[in-house]
């Protein structure tokens, strides 16, 4: 990844205080740098949406319509809407508690999209200029792809959680001011997700948004790569904990009955909230963000 890092850190250092908007069609650039991708080998495995199943449904039917409207008025956008396509993979039902929804897109080496309907099988992935992941229509250079998410580079000089695949949700959740009691997309973010799936010590992925209302499991953006070894995916929703992805050998994805015992089945840490969450907000790395 550090050669990709590198490109993207000069990129942004490039469009430093612009608009994406604004540098996509500029005439003084002379061309569409929001068409424009990162020439280099795909890396991603997958990348995972998770929320509320009611909020995932109600996201895609919002952005399908607003699309629509926007082709209808002749409204250009850098991108469409990229929730639009976001339909649920699998569905979690804990009781006592709002249902779950993940939307899992895998993607082959090439960056096509392997899972889905036949929709998001027409589709590729690429990294734009403007540090997009967006998935374009294959063979078109007409239609405007997806904009899917953000490839973030986090703190300048730490790679512990960056560079990752985030969301806008996690330029606020980062920032000065977030409501850390927010039980609905939770203090668990593409950072969180980023520094497990790193940390090679780390034999799974713990998604739970720790807070003083409760433990659940937020709105967040989660991705793995071809090189990263399968990490299952856990959550505790209320009381009950689930595994929502990559789970081990032999087990589907649902109710984990006994988090301990599964732990040592597996020869796993049980798993602990940390002291605090968000756990790396942009207010821990101030000197960092001023140079």
């Amino acid at each position: 990844m550090t050669n990709l890092r590198g490109q993207l850190v000069l990129i942004s250092a490039a469009l430093l205080s612009t608009s994406n908007e604004a540098l996509s069609a500029n005439p003084v650039l002379g061309r569409d740098i929001s068409r424009e991708w990162l020439v280099r080998p795909w890396e991603i495995r997958y990348v995972v949406f998770l929320a509320e199943a009611r909020s995932v449904r109600n996201s895609a039917r919002s952005a399908r319509d607003m699309n629509v409207a926007l082709e209808k008025k002749g409204r250009e956008k850098v991108y469409l809407l990229g929730a639009e396509l976001l339909e649920p993979t699998i569905t979690f039902e804990v009781p006592g508690e709002e249902s779950l929804a993940a939307v899992l897109i895998m993607f082959d080496p090439s960056g096509k999209v392997v899972s889905g309907n036949a929709r998001l099988r027409r589709l590729t992935a690429k990294f734009s200029m403007l540090g997009r992941l967006v998935l374009t229509f294959d063979g078109s250079t007409v239609k405007r792809g997806y904009g899917l998410a953000d490839w973030s580079q986090g703190i300048p000089g730490d790679d512990s959680f960056s560079p990752a695949i985030c969301t806008r949700i996690d330029d606020a959740r980062y920032a000065d001011g977030w409501d850390k009691d927010d039980h609905y997309h939770g203090s668990f973010g593409c950072r969180e997700w980023t520094a497990q799936l790193y940390n090679r010590a780390q034999p799974y992925i713990d998604v739970t948004s720790y807070s003083k209302c409760g433990s659940f499991i937020g709105k967040f953006v989660g991705w793995s790569r071809f090189t990263d070894p399968p990490k299952p995916i856990i959550g505790l929703q209320g009381k009950t904990w689930l595994c929502l992805l990559d789970c081990p050998v032999g087990e589907k994805p649902g109710i984990i009955h006994d988090i301990t015992e599964w732990a040592v089945k597996h020869r796993f840490p049980v798993p602990t909230p940390p002291p605090t969450q968000p756990i790396y907000p942009n207010s821990n790395y101030k000197d960092d963000l001023s140079e």
